[in-house]
């Protein structure tokens, strides 16, 4: 009777997302889901985010600059010291922050295996970002940042029953 008790309680922890749940949000009175995982990049001042939406897995940098820059167009990125690829460009949301600063936040699309060839590149990556007033905006981002990545992809695919 222990055990079972046991075994119901532990699969009532793993099949409640509210419970277990550190990357998705769920909104039962909305009926609406979300799941975000965020790494600071460097320099201090950006912050990039990997969502998945109804075309699939986005990454989305968001740069906090003191003039425009207007970042448009498709990305350039480099893991460790390999060849050099590109990410396509699929949005960019402008906004102004309470300390007066310029947020530029493009988003670009990205599949899954290339999340995971991220995580697991055991080093740096180097992401150039397209800006039409100025030059490229680069951004260099420890792989350790995005450690715990799998269990992100896990959650949402769970949440979001993929």
């Amino acid at each position: 009777m222990k055990t079972l008790c046991t075994i119901l309680l532990t699969a009532l922890f793993l099949w409640s997302a509210p419970l277990s749940a550190k990357y998705c949000k769920t909104d039962d009175a909305g009926n609406t889901r979300s799941c975000s995982y965020s790494a600071i990049g460097s320099p201090d001042k950006t912050q990039i985010i990997v969502s998945y939406t109804q075309q699939g897995w986005s990454m989305m940098f968001a740069v906090f600059v003191e003039e425009f820059v207007l970042i448009e167009g498709d990305a350039k990125f480099q893991v460790d010291k390999g060849e050099i690829r590109t990410l396509k460009h699929v949005n960019t949301h402008r906004d102004l922050t309470t300390d007066g600063l310029l947020m530029e936040a493009p988003i670009y699309s990205i599949d899954e295996a290339l999340l995971h060839e991220i995580k697991n590149s055991g080093g740096k990556v180097r992401f150039w970002l397209t800006a039409t007033e100025s030059k490229d905006v680069e951004i260099d981002v420890w792989t350790r940042k995005f450690s715990k990545l799998d269990e992100y992809i896990a959650e949402t695919k769970a949440t979001l029953g993929l």
